[in-house]
């Protein structure tokens, strides 16, 4: 039976950069601060570095409750405008699409049933009876008002990129050219939702049931409270396995919902989750009972080699450096090399993670599947990838082809702009960063501090940068996931990457239907970024948590999400 402490503290994921994906998930304190945050557990308060926490109180004697933390707030509570992997974790407890993508393994989800054309272009599906929690039917038709809603330029949602070039005339849709009620997407009756594709994807279904993005909304609802909805768990309806009772004071409450059609399946009575920006904050709440799951600082993992209670496993990040490659200096290709050569990823890794995870020279993640079941793309045909030391005779010779071409003599007259978030960790990333660049290749750069809010929503989204810390979490495990991000027609295209050599084998890999061409077709297109030298590969992620030894069924993912507690259980608090 597990002792609950007074705080009773909720916690739980790091929140990932740029998608369901992005982009890279924060789940260290800097290797150089084991310091950091106050708990008191008679008062329910944790101040943590830069921020202050409030327990998400509530009774939980006699319940099964499950608390974690993450170091960064949620993007939102808006399912059509979630943009990164932690907002999907939590829109993955209070909401359902579909399918339901449960560890790899497909599922039904809010859909019984479902067939696919012939031609793989069309999907039906047929929808189980589920209500909302004020007993109004969930129908095929707030399917089709959430993507509509998701694809308008109104809503200036982040993720509307993901419609195009996959939901038929998504693109034409999303940049404001046709109608909405032109998107392939209908509702022949209240119980069936027709997807028409833009071309086959086997992917298709693992995505829409990875994503929040594809959950439905209702309408009423939306127009009810406006711009103001989403706005707090009170302004907002779920339907999922768990309801959204409390999001006050940066702490997310859910609680069993007992009209979810899979009820009998969810064993948790409330899972709760609370924003600790500190990492060793979370970790000295895990061993005093306040926390049962906790990620642990890259610091601190040689202190837990062995444990019972201690593993990992692959989280899908690739993080990486993006480039602005339309902005001054970086906009030239031997500029970028320059940079990309002077990285010793090695280091990298040793300096701001402790070595606890892998450096990593390329731009796709090698687990995405191969052609062929059983093998991955990393195995068979991934193009080789930037070293993982640093070359500094080749950085410096694309440095000074690069000056030559810009008209430049003294590498000191360059001056670039590195935008970091306010973390502990991403401000080690860009000091790491900013000494190999000054070491290696003479050459300044300024750290620009911001939130991540505005490093997501307005920074990264316009283009108003150089360089920035970022990354990518798969939506589903193929190459295009992260290859579409640098395609120039992609609004999602934070790198401002223009190749129409790149484009066209884009089109060339949608055309093609054997599944080993295919895959040909976009290792070149990898190959293609490497050469241009389009972003900067940092390193793959490895998560090293510590979990109750009393929590079973809890699932951990690379694609869409990292963890996900729908479906564990606990002993009861005492």
């Amino acid at each position: 039976m597990r002792k609950v402490l007074a705080l009773g503290l909720a916690a739980a994921m790091a929140f990932s950069m740029a998608g369901c994906s992005t982009p890279g998930q924060e789940t260290t304190a800097a290797a150089t601060s084991a310091a950091g945050g106050e708990t008191t557990a008679a008062s329910g308060e944790t101040t943590a570095s830069g921020g202050e926490t409030t327990a998400a109180g509530g009774e939980t004697t006699g319940k099964k409750v499950f608390r974690y933390s993450t170091m960064t707030d949620p993007t939102t509570l808006d399912s059509c405008k979630a943009n990164s992997i932690g907002d999907n974790e939590l829109q993955q407890l209070i909401g359902e699409g579909l399918i339901r993508n449960n560890a790899g393994t497909l599922q039904p989800g809010l859909a019984e049933t479902w067939e696919v054309s012939d031609d793989g272009l069309t999907y039906t599906f047929h929808l189980r009876d589920a209500v909302w929690p004020d007993g109004v039917a969930v129908s095929a038709n707030d399917f089709v008002f959430a993507f509509h809603r998701l694809a308008d330029p109104a809503t200036a949602s982040p993720y509307a990129w993901i419609l195009s070039g996959l939901i038929k005339n998504g693109t034409e849709v999303t940049g404001g050219e046709m109608a909405l009620t032109e998107l392939g997407i209908s509702a022949p009756d209240e119980k069936t939702v027709v997807i028409e594709l833009d071309h086959p994807q086997s992917y298709f279904l693992s995505l829409i049931g990875s994503c929040c993005q594809f959950f439905p909304q209702r309408q009423d609802v939306v127009e009810k409270y406006g711009q103001e909805y989403a706005g707090s768990a009170e302004k907002m309806i779920n339907y999922g396995p768990f309801i959204m009772t409390s999001s006050a004071d940066r702490a997310f409450v859910v609680e069993k919902n007992e009209n979810y059609w899979d009820a009998d399946n969810i064993k948790l009575d409330r899972v709760e989750l609370s924003v600790i920006e500190n990492g060793d904050t979370a970790l000295s709440m895990y061993e005093t009972g306040e926390l049962d799951y906790v990620l642990i600082p890259s610091a601190s993992v040689p202190n837990y080699e062995g444990a019972p209670n201690h593993s990992s496993f692959v989280n899908g990040n690739l993080d990486w450096i993006y480039i602005n490659n339309e902005a001054e200096y970086v906009s030239n290709k031997n500029f970028r090399l320059a940079l990309s050569y002077a990285i010793d990823r090695e280091d990298y890794n040793i300096l701001v993670n402790n070595g606890v995870y892998s450096a990593w020279g390329n731009i796709v993640l090698p687990m995405c599947d191969g052609a062929e079941a059983g093998t991955t793309y990393g195995d068979t045909v991934q193009p080789e990838g930037y070293p993982l030391k640093a070359d500094e005779t080749k950085a410096k010779e694309y440095l000074q082809a690069a000056m030559s071409e810009l008209g430049i003599s003294d590498a000191g007259e360059i001056t670039i702009r590195f935008n970091s978030w306010d973390n502990e960790t991403v401000k080690r990333v860009a000091e790491v960063c900013k000494e190999m660049w000054e070491t290696r290749l003479g050459i300044h750069v300024e750290i620009d501090m911001v939130t991540y809010g505005e490093v997501y929503t307005q920074i990264y989204p316009n283009h108003d940068f150089q360089v920035g810390y970022g990354g990518w979490g798969p939506d589903y495990a193929d190459p295009y996931t992260y290859l579409y991000l640098f395609d120039s027609r992609n609004t999602g295209n934070y790198s401002n990457y223009k190749s129409k050599e790149f484009d066209a084998l884009i089109d060339q890999s949608i055309a093609e239907t054997d599944p080993a061409a295919r895959l040909e077709i976009l290792a070149k297109a990898e190959a293609l970024l490497i050469e241009d030298g389009a972003n900067i590969p940092l390193q793959m992620r490895t998560a090293h948590y510590l979990l109750d030894e009393d929590v079973t069924g809890v699932n951990f993912y690379f694609v869409g999400y990292n963890i996900c507690p729908i479906y564990a259980d606990c002993a009861p608090t005492e």
